[in-house]
């Protein structure tokens, strides 16, 4: 019986029920979403082997869901399936790489067969990764004519020690691994491939430490029920998180450890696209487990260095095609074959299939293939992928260094003013790009500045254009508390509120891990006193002050149950905010919410993400600080600050403010600054 995981995305229920019961008999592990975000966090968090795909879904569309899968899980196999199929959307979805296009209402039968046939080339692809190794899995012939690749391949196949496989991108380092441990006597283990760029981290150290219980099988069908007899492929290792990279080290050098069952994996494979020893002499990489590691590596040399073997590649690509049935053009002129020997190859291997796949699909069988159709097909904008080799650490006195994610996550919610199901994607950008807010069904962007700020009623709300975002405050403050400088999210019309507090954004972040950029950022330093609003019994009102430091003292007078109530937050790196800040969550009194429900805002406020008071007291749900609601106050000033862009320096006190104040005061500081910036 089959195993695999297939994830169905589509909203209607039916369609759902009927795949559901189908493919459950067929005898695969069926996951399913209702919408591209909550499609999207599924594969980030557990990767499934194929995805049948709505092109008409809420929230994100199809097409959109497809290109990020692609991005980023491109072994993953796409069924894109849609009630108003057109040409054009079917071309759309072949050339972003969908394996079928299916048109509704489908016959089921030939829906299993579609879904057995992209698993069977997944399977092809991936050379039965999860096989149990009586295939006879032979070195791709690309590698069979590197004589040292195929000369290190052989000799790490008859140990079972930790294997490196180190080269740039798209140069088949998991086929690499897959050849060495079906040539292992560890073979008739699956062999799990975790890529440690894209899995959050608390799925990376389930995937390596969790004990099986004693005297339990693990979940039928299940393939993640934590380490032990099995082989983990850990792909991008670089960007695994040195305390788990620690903890792995340790592992491995204790045999006592290797002993205990389901503690580690079998046999550890591990690649990076980045030059280990530079990241160990920069303190990027922990240095035990790198010592451990390069006892075993197999170098795989670029594309460019191989161009020899490009003509062969090709015609190995066209024969493979025409065997399976498929007719293509395989007539290529001989400028067009040098227009492929003479290409740098940044992304190697994979550019070079990709550019094939899409001349297979476009080139009429009976045309000859020539130059300008490949050169057509190439990217200018990609940079060749050399080894990177680690960022220079700042000394002492530097600037700190801008930062960034190391890897794209997704979260899904709801929106507390719309109540609609919302999300968002958080995506790397290069230093100097700053926060970026981008509208995730038109692409439209918004700067996190001053300067876009729409409305402050009730919450901070971004235009920009016809873009709008609203509710940032909470992810503005993470942001910037984290320092991280540079983020394009991709969000609907309003962020998540999730319980109401940061908790959740600072996990997100976390599980993205952090990337240290080449350069450096400078905070905002007050060098004089600012101030907003009439300092008078029972105003509001808001300032800031230069101090060595940044700290935010916050007055509140409320009615019962908060009544008089003061705070000051000390930053003290991220840790402080996550642990006094980040936890407090939005509060409102019974009749105030009553109010908002009737002027279109909160009705997404439901008992689990916000603080309900009445009656004098709290109706819902224990405090988690005895001053919650002034650490929440204070939690909204950091998210509105940062869109100053920069991280302050200075003694923020407020009293009774709100983002009315937050923002007005902002404004009052950037156009002091825009005055006093000199002219060169």
């Amino acid at each position: 019986m089959a195993n695999e995981r297939v994830l169905i995305v589509d909203d209607e229920k039916n369609i759902v029920t009927s795949l559901q019961e189908i493919l459950n008999d067929e005898g695969y592990e069926i996951i399913t979403a209702e919408d591209g975000l909550e499609a999207l966090e599924m594969v980030q968090a557990e990767p499934p082997d194929l995805v049948l795909l709505d092109i008409w879904i809420p929230g994100i569309d199809g097409i959109e869901v497809l290109q990020t899968i692609k991005t980023y899980h491109p072994e993953i196999e796409v069924l894109v399936m849609s009630g108003h199929g057109t040409i054009d959307t079917a071309v759309k979805a072949t050339k972003l790489g969908a394996y079928d296009f299916i048109e509704k209402p489908f016959s089921l039968d030939q829906l299993v067969l579609s879904v057995e046939r992209a698993l069977k080339q997944k399977k092809r692809r991936t050379h039965g990764t999860r096989g149990t190794g009586t295939t006879d899995h032979k070195l791709p012939h690309c590698f069979e004519m590197m004589v040292e690749v195929k000369k290190a391949v052989t000799q790490v196949s008859k140990t079972n020690a930790p294997v490196l496989i180190a080269g740039e991108v798209g140069t088949g380092k998991e086929f690499i691994a897959q050849a060495i441990h079906h040539k292992s006597k560890k073979s008739n283990l699956p062999l799990i491939k975790i890529d440690c760029a894209l899995r959050p981290l608390p799925k990376v150290q389930m995937e390596l430490f969790a004990p099986n219980p004693r005297g339990k099988n693990p979940q039928k069908g299940s393939r993640r029920s934590g380490a032990g007899k099995k082989a983990v492929y850990l792909k991008n290792i670089d960007s695994m998180g040195q305390a788990i990279q620690a903890k792995l080290a340790a592992a491995l050098k204790s045999p006592a450890a290797r002993k205990l069952e389901g503690l580690i994996p079998e046999r550890i494979f591990a690649s990076s696209s980045r030059d280990l020893e530079a990241l160990v002499d920069h303190d990027e990489f922990h240095s035990g487990l790198y010592e451990i590691l390069k006892e075993n590596t197999v170098a795989v040399p670029p594309l460019r260095e191989n161009r020899a073997l490009i003509p062969t590649l090709v015609y190995e690509y066209f024969e493979d095609l025409e065997e399976k049935g498929k007719v293509v053009s395989s007539q290529i002129n001989e400028d067009a074959m040098r227009v492929l020997c003479e290409h740098d190859w940044p992304e190697n291997f994979k550019e070079l299939r990709s550019i094939l796949d899409q001349i297979a699909r476009t080139v009429h069988p009976d045309e000859a293939i020539n130059p300008n159709e490949i050169t057509a097909l190439f990217r200018p904008s990609l940079v060749p992928s050399r080894k990177k080799p680690a960022p220079k650490k700042k000394s002492k006195g530097d600037s700190p260094l801008q930062r960034t994610l190391k890897r794209s996550v997704v979260l899904c919610g709801r929106g507390l003013h719309s109540g609609i199901k919302t999300g968002l994607i958080m995506q790397p950008l290069p230093p100097g790009s700053g926060i970026i807010f981008g509208d995730i069904s038109s692409g439209d962007t918004i700067p996190a500045r001053v300067e876009n700020v729409q409305s402050t009623e009730y919450a901070t709300s971004l235009r920009k254009g016809y873009a709008t975002v609203s509710t940032i405050e909470h992810i503005m403050a993470t942001l910037h508390m984290y320092r991280i400088n540079n983020l394009l999210i991709k969000i609907g019309d309003e962020a998540p509120v999730m319980d109401g507090s940061a908790r959740d954004f600072c996990q997100l972040i976390e599980d993205g891990d952090f990337e240290e950029q080449d350069e450096p950022y400078e905070e905002l330093v007050i060098e004089k006193t600012y101030t907003f609003g009439p300092k008078e019994p029972g105003a509001a009102y808001i300032s800031i002050e230069p101090y060595d430091g940044f700290r935010v003292s916050y007055h509140m007078e409320y009615p019962a149950p908060i009544g008089i109530m003061d705070y000051t937050f000390e930053f003290d790196g991220s840790d402080s905010f996550k642990e006094d800040i980040a936890p407090a969550r939005t509060f409102g009194f019974v009749e105030d919410v009553a109010m908002l429900n009737k002027m279109g805002f909160g009705v997404g406020g439901k008992l689990d993400n916000f603080i309900l008071l009445g009656d004098e007291k709290v109706l819902n749900t224990k405090l988690r600080f005895d001053n919650e609601f002034a650490r929440h106050k204070i939690l909204d000033i950091l998210g509105d600050f940062y869109l100053l862009g920069k991280p302050i320096r200075g003694h923020i006190k407020a009293h009774k403010s709100g983002h009315t104040q937050n923002i007005g005061l902002l404004k009052i500081i950037q156009e002091d600054l825009a005055q006093t910036v000199p002219v060169h």
